[in-house]
């Protein structure tokens, strides 16, 4: 996979950044944004990446041009909405929703959901958590990241663990909602406080204001009707005299009647025009009476809802209703205990049987004393028994940790790519940190170009690196500034270019 190009779209303006395969995201002062750049680019992907201080993403739109064996893609993202093109057709699209998995599949091109929950882990190492994350953790938010589950889901004849993994996901989440009704107890616990007086808006009042709404509004389309048959009334009844119409006179020697308005001879007409009128009255007579008491009520109904707003805020009077709800708290902090335990014993079940699969640990073990003796960490790596799942981290000093990092997030991508056969970028963000020696920087870097030279590396820091071919991304002191440079076009890259090393 290679990012070709990110455009992003703000209140502020827009920014396009191009990217070739060796990509260095370069600025000569701290703080403008170069982070920023690598999270909206993830965010952009669809991970549920936090905003920053200064840069809200649910405010941006965002288009992520990548390729992918030997197609074109676009990923889009504005808010929580997802859209996926391929080749310029769309095939994607969707609301942002908990379970990203087959939009995640769709990106990488990866179907182990396992892999696709980890991969992040593997290849993006942050700046804050990214350098100090080895096998399991936090990546950034609440995007976690676990060396055990991403080996077995590229491990074969896995489906056993997969389902362990998949019941103690479930047992977790039922523990998640299990700390929040116990939270929400003692949210209502304490909120529920006596006030002086009770204060509730009355469902016989509302139900009330609701049949008085429908009877205005029945009453003033009948009062309405009836003025226009009125008025249509009296329209037949000046027409009929402009036809100055003539009536054979009953008595045989008078001349014929003329039918005008003047004789005023045309009969029952007004009888109909002051029934109508009288029923008219009674209508708005109705209709005033409606009225008045709506005011009366939708008076009353104001007074109650002010009432009510000033004696709890919004937030305070649902906890007073959801106090209401009888909680046992024993039962369920019982019930919390017994799950701690099943994942507990379900864990160990799941490491005991992981570690039956020799072939995988040894591959990517392998990788990592490869790395380690480039590093000149060997000693480290060899002092500590099961070192791939250690969690002694503790005693070992922060240059030789970065070091340690490094190598083992270095081992995870090459083992994905083995058994993936995807190609996966890296994203490095700030590695000349936490005292890193010049020394160590230049080996680092030099694994990059000898062991990942098909991959993509994008590298976002206040430092020059020797990176063979590189691209450099400069932000001078924004994000949304002008590019300076003119954009070139989106190719797709040879099929050679998509071979591991």
């Amino acid at each position: 996979m290679i990012i070709k190009e990110m455009k992003i779209q703000s209140s502020e303006g827009k920014r396009i950044f191009s990217f070739s395969t060796k990509n260095i995201i370069f600025s000569k002062k701290n703080s403008v944004g170069k982070s920023t750049l690598l999270r909206i680019l993830f965010y952009g992907l669809g991970y549920p990446i936090p905003s920053t201080y200064k840069m809200k993403f649910k405010k941006l739109k965002i288009w992520v041009t990548f390729q992918r064996d030997n197609n074109l893609y676009q990923s889009y993202r504005y808010s929580d909405y997802l859209e996926l093109k391929k080749n310029g057709e769309i095939f994607y699209t969707d609301p942002i929703s908990s379970n990203l998995s087959s939009w995640y599949s769709l990106i990488w091109g990866i179907d182990s959901l396992t892999v696709l929950d980890n991969l992040l882990g593997a290849i993006y190492l942050e700046q804050d958590k990214g350098w100090t994350l080895l096998n399991r953790g936090k990546i950034i938010g609440n995007i976690s990241f676990n060396i055990r589950d991403l080996l077995i889901g590229l491990s074969e004849n896995n489906s056993e663990i997969l389902n362990m993994i998949s019941e103690k996901n479930r047992l977790k989440q039922i523990k998640e909602e299990t700390k929040a009704i116990l939270k929400l107890s003692e949210y209502t616990n304490y909120s529920n406080k006596p006030v002086e007086e009770d204060i509730e808006l009355s469902d016989e009042d509302l139900n009330k204001y609701k049949n008085l709404k429908i009877q205005e509004r029945f009453l003033k389309t009948r009062i309405n009707e009836l003025k226009r048959t009125i008025n249509r009334t009296n329209s037949l009844k000046n027409y009929i005299y402009s036809l100055n119409l003539l009536i054979k006179n009953p008595i045989a020697d008078k001349p014929p009647i003329v039918v005008n308005k003047k004789n005023n001879n045309l009969m029952h007409f007004d009888s109909t025009t002051d029934y109508l009128k009288t029923e008219l009255v009674s209508l708005q007579l109705d209709l005033n009476d409606i009225q008045k008491q709506k005011v009366e009520l939708d008076r009353k109904l104001d007074e109650d809802t002010n009432s009510l707003f000033r004696t709890e805020d919004v937030v305070q009077s649902s906890l007073k209703a959801l106090s209401h709800i009888k909680i046992n708290r024993e039962l369920i902090e019982k019930r919390q205990d017994n799950l701690d335990k099943e994942i507990d014993d379900l864990n160990k079940e799941i490491d005991e049987e992981f570690k039956k699969n020799k072939e995988i640990l040894s591959e990517t073990e392998a990788w990592i004393r490869k790395f380690a003796k480039i590093l000149g960490i060997e000693d480290v790596i060899n002092s500590h028994r099961d070192y791939l799942f250690t969690h002694d981290i503790k005693s070992i000093s922060g240059t030789q940790y970065y070091k340690v990092v490094f190598c083992f997030k270095m081992a995870y991508i090459k083992v994905i790519e083995n058994h993936t056969q995807t190609s996966l970028p890296i994203f490095l963000d700030s590695p000349s940190g936490r005292e890193v020696t010049k020394s160590n920087i230049d080996k680092v870097i030099r694994i990059l170009n000898e062991y990942f030279e098909k991959n993509q590396i994008i590298i976002a820091s206040i430092f020059d690196y020797n990176l063979k071919n590189k691209n450099i991304i400069e932000i001078k002191n924004k994000i949304f500034e002008s590019n300076n440079v003119d954009r070139p076009e989106i190719e797709l890259l040879k099929d050679s270019d998509f071979k591991n090393k």
